[in-house]
């Protein structure tokens, strides 16, 4: 298992849950995520999804671009399973 991956998103917050949605053309994930986006809760529930997909601590995933963008990379430090949504 890779110690770091990186995970390429496009978000879409207000929606009725979080999941995964599809994967898109250029390479990003989908997913749709039930927070809106007012002081951080999307980004928090969206690194909350992504630690449970990939079996780790929320502190191992860090938003390393688009913060306050819909377009978004992830980084998750040492996971201990790979979804079968990831497309790495």
């Amino acid at each position: 298992m890779k110690s770091t991956v990186y995970v390429k998103v496009k978000v879409t917050p207000g929606r009725n849950r979080t999941e995964f949605c599809s994967l898109l053309d250029d390479g990003y994930s989908k997913i749709n995520l039930k927070a809106k986006p007012v002081h951080g809760r999307a980004n928090a529930e969206l690194v909350k999804w992504i630690s449970e997909q990939f079996g780790v601590r929320v502190d191992a995933v860090v938003i390393k671009s688009g913060n306050t963008y819909r377009r978004k990379t992830l980084k998750v430090i040492s996971p201990s399973r790979i979804p079968l949504w990831y497309n790495g």
